[in-house]
């Protein structure tokens, strides 16, 4: 929801991520007026061709049907590019990039054209424009180009550096967009380096490797490190040198363990070569895939809202509660609940209001979740637009500047308490699937000492955490 906004509102950049994934909704709005079917109609393009670029690397390696259909169900049923798959978001287009760059780096070491820089320059600058994390990539490519003898050379030609020029040439409108923004990306990142991301230890960005990516799929990516580390090959050099830089970069930086996750179909498709090279039977193949299928399906049951959510979290903390919560894993399926309740909630309370009242009043909230859910599903309510100080929505600014009473969704009460003169909680948000951010949200009525736009600063948030405020009776 928070990508169909930025739609609305299209721009070279936004305050967390860059501009291709809300132009990506906007696209699917116009086309299936924002429903679910078009808004996924991105991501499952994105994973079938994620599938093909890892088979097409199969078939550059020397692969057969075999290796090809180990690789590509590496990358289907994978738990962490499953979870992607079925929402609008910036990572399930990350392989796209990632995998896409390196089929051509392969290509390039193996005799092709270096005008080929030319397409991989193209390839990194669209990946910048989704997420800034391409950068990884792009310096992994570099230490590729530098480790492996056949990329080397090329780098005497002028391709490489018209390349690098064409991908900084497409990401110039994001950076200008930041200097005008006070390059509220930074920001963004800063507060997330020393606040969330602080909190993700190392060692479960390593087994999260494991969890998110299947456990059986080590038996492919594994092998093929160890070819990129003990052979002289382009493929495992190039390879190995974009997951490594991949590795350092994210661990250094306490990144999430899905982070990692665009690196993995290369090494999917080697790993699968070397396992095709090494199982000439019929019916040892046949065994590796049905117990690839077979543990693919187990965990996709966890992965997938296809039990009841309750089931799902009772048999994740199961399995893996003695290390992380298991909201820390299903987060995203709770996130999925509790939406169209608020709205309801929130028209009730709109609707108390006078119609004096309604004409000077604003509805603000904690987040961009809750302003999203009130835009996308409060208009059959006849609700105005929400507005919020959270990521992006605070650059926008409030819809009624001079609003001096609010309809407060999940402000923190240390605000409230600064900035009203009368203030009234009149219900809370609440609903048992819901993700715990949104539960006992509450709703307040506040009398402004002065209008919202005047004290909109003050709302400004760039970061995830949860507003605070006082727990209900």
């Amino acid at each position: 929801m928070y990508f169909v906004e930025c739609g609305r509102h299209l721009a070279a950049g936004y305050v967390d991520h860059p501009p291709l994934v809300p132009l990506v909704a906007r696209v699917a709005c116009a086309l299936g007026d924002c429903g679910v079917g078009a808004l996924r109609l991105g991501p499952l393009v994105a994973r079938v061709v994620t599938v093909a670029l890892t088979v097409l690397l199969v078939r550059r390696l020397g692969g057969k049907g075999f290796a090809q259909w180990i690789a590509g169900l590496a990358v289907i049923l994978a738990p962490a590019f499953l979870r992607m798959g079925k929402i609008l978001c910036i990572p399930v287009f990350e392989p796209v990039f990632w995998t896409g760059g390196t089929l051509l780096l392969l290509d390039i070491a193996r005799g092709a054209s270096p005008r080929l820089w030319l397409a991989v320059g193209a390839i990194a600058g669209a990946g910048l424009l989704n997420k800034h994390t391409m950068l990884v990539w792009g310096l992994g490519a570099a230490v590729g180009a530098i480790v492996v003898a056949e990329l080397r050379a090329t780098l005497r030609t002028r391709w490489p550096w018209l390349g690098a020029a064409l991908a900084i040439a497409m990401t110039m409108p994001n950076v200008v967009w930041q200097a005008q923004n006070d390059f509220a990306t930074v920001e963004f990142l800063r507060q997330a380096q020393a606040g969330m991301l602080a909190q993700i230890p190392r060692v479960l960005f390593l087994s999260g490797q494991l969890l998110y990516m299947h456990p059986f799929a080590a038996l492919l990516w594994i092998p093929a490190l160890w070819v990129a580390a003990t052979r002289a090959e382009p493929a495992g050099r190039i390879f190995g040198a974009i997951f490594a830089f991949g590795l350092v970069t994210f661990l250094v930086t306490r990144g999430k363990p899905y982070y990692l996750a665009p690196a993995y179909p290369p090494l999917f498709a080697l790993g699968a070569v070397l396992w095709e090279r090494r199982l000439q039977g019929v019916g040892s193949r046949l065994a590796l895939v049905l117990a690839q299928v077979a543990t693919g399906v187990a965990t996709a049951v966890l992965t997938l809202p296809y039990l009841p959510l309750p089931t799902i979290d009772a048999k994740v903390g199961q399995l893996f509660g003695k290390v992380v919560p298991p909201i820390a894993l299903t987060h995203d399926l709770h996130d999925e609940y509790g939406w169209r309740e608020q709205a309801e909630s929130v028209a009730r309370v709109w609707r108390s209001l006078g119609e004096d009242e309604r004409a000077r009043a604003e509805i603000v909230t904690g987040n961009y979740g809750e302003a999203g859910a009130l835009n996308r599903f409060g208009a059959v309510h006849q609700l105005p637009r929400a507005s919020s100080g959270h990521m992006t929505h605070f650059l926008w600014g409030p819809t009624n500047p001079r609003a001096d009473t609010l309809v407060a969704v999940g402000l923190p009460t240390g605000w409230l308490r600064a900035h009203c003169t009368e203030r009234r909680e009149v219900a809370r948000l609440d609903h048992p699937l819901a993700t715990p951010a949104e539960q006992r949200v509450p709703i307040v009525v506040c009398r402004l000492s002065r209008p919202i736009g005047e004290l909109w600063l003050g709302l400004e948030r760039f970061e995830h955490g949860v507003a605070t405020f006082e727990p209900g009776p």
